[in-house]
């Protein structure tokens, strides 16, 4: 029995899936960009795109003369690297129709937009590049802080761990010789800091919100406490001594 595939059977079986790849959609998701002119004036557009499969769903954000308008995309499809959506706006008590077809080529959309019978514009959509998220800065360890409130003159400790962007910890309290702890969770962006703080007060359970920014060590937070009263406050970094 010969094993091999007839000549024809492979030719065919190339041609289907040379076919299958030319025909599979281009990566649309993300954010583009577009500046333009218009008879209207210059306009910015941001493009929201979501694809699913050879579907286009999204929403554009168009800036000109310092006012700003989203609209939702509809009938979006694309076909390979052909890309084509339509925008509703509105525009003097009257709906108009803006027509989009044409290519997207890696992190380049080049498009013809067609506002309903009034004339067409080729424009150039480019793809806006994710920034990678800040890493998160050293703040595990412990953090002193001191000021005046409501309730009398309080002194804080807080104990921080960091898991990524995950902080967990404890806070523990001095008010008037009394000290209490709570176990905090929240969570570090590069320089920016929030967690949150239970606190029982008077038979009332209440939620101490801190956030703000790290710089070194020292932490700028603003301290609300439910909706009885906002502080702003520093906390310094204990320095650890070393073992001898």
């Amino acid at each position: 029995m010969n094993s091999f595939a007839h000549p024809k059977t492979v030719l065919v079986a190339t041609l289907v899936l040379g076919l299958l790849g030319s025909l599979r959609a281009a990566d649309a998701t993300g954010r583009w960009k577009s500046e333009f002119e218009t008879p209207l004036g210059p306009t910015k557009y941001t493009y929201e795109l979501k694809a699913d499969g050879d579907k286009l769903t999204g929403k554009a954000i168009r800036e000109r003369n310092g006012e700003t308008n989203t609209t939702e995309i509809k009938e979006g499809k694309i076909k390979g690297d052909e890309i084509s959506f339509v925008e509703q706006v509105k525009f003097q008590d009257s709906d108009v129709r803006i027509e989009y077809s044409g290519k997207l080529s890696g992190d380049e959309m080049k498009l013809a937009r067609q506002v309903g019978d009034f004339g067409t514009t080729d424009i150039v959509a480019k793809r806006e590049k994710e920034a990678a998220p800040a890493p998160a800065v050293a703040v595990a360890g412990k953090w002193q802080s001191e000021f005046d409130s409501q309730v009398g003159h309080q002194k804080y400790l807080y104990e921080f761990k960091l898991d990524g962007d995950k902080l967990t910890g404890k806070a523990t309290r001095n008010v008037e010789d009394q000290t209490t702890t709570n176990n905090i969770t929240g969570k570090v962006t590069g320089s920016d800091i929030s967690f949150t703080e239970p606190l029982k007060l008077e038979d009332q359970e209440i939620e101490i919100d801190y956030s703000g920014k790290i710089a070194g060590d020292e932490m700028k937070l603003t301290r609300k406490v439910g909706d009885f009263a906002t502080t702003e406050i520093v906390a310094k970094r204990v320095k650890e001594t070393p073992a001898k």
